[in-house]
């Protein structure tokens, strides 16, 4: 793993945890649903990593993103760029 993709993901689960204690980066395959993350949740991590990794996400590419994963591999495209 990536130095990029070790901070996104420390940073994610970093607030994540927040609502889920046990959440591993092994579960970055569960869908947002499956977390019972809602859209403020959503929000609220898309603006954490945008603040920490100075990037600007796309809404519509974030409202499209269901994988925890798919969340993390946005972040870090963007960031390596």
């Amino acid at each position: 793993m990536s130095d990029i993709e070790r901070r996104v993901s420390d940073i994610m689960l970093a607030k994540l945890r927040v609502r889920e204690p046990s959440l591993e980066e092994t579960d970055f395959d569960k869908s947002i649903f499956d977390l019972e993350l809602d859209s403020l949740d959503v929000v609220e991590l898309t603006q954490i990593l945008e603040r920490e990794l100075k990037v600007q996400a796309d809404r519509r590419t974030i409202g499209s993103l269901m994988l925890l994963e798919e969340f993390r591999s946005y972040f870090v495209l963007l960031a390596t760029r």
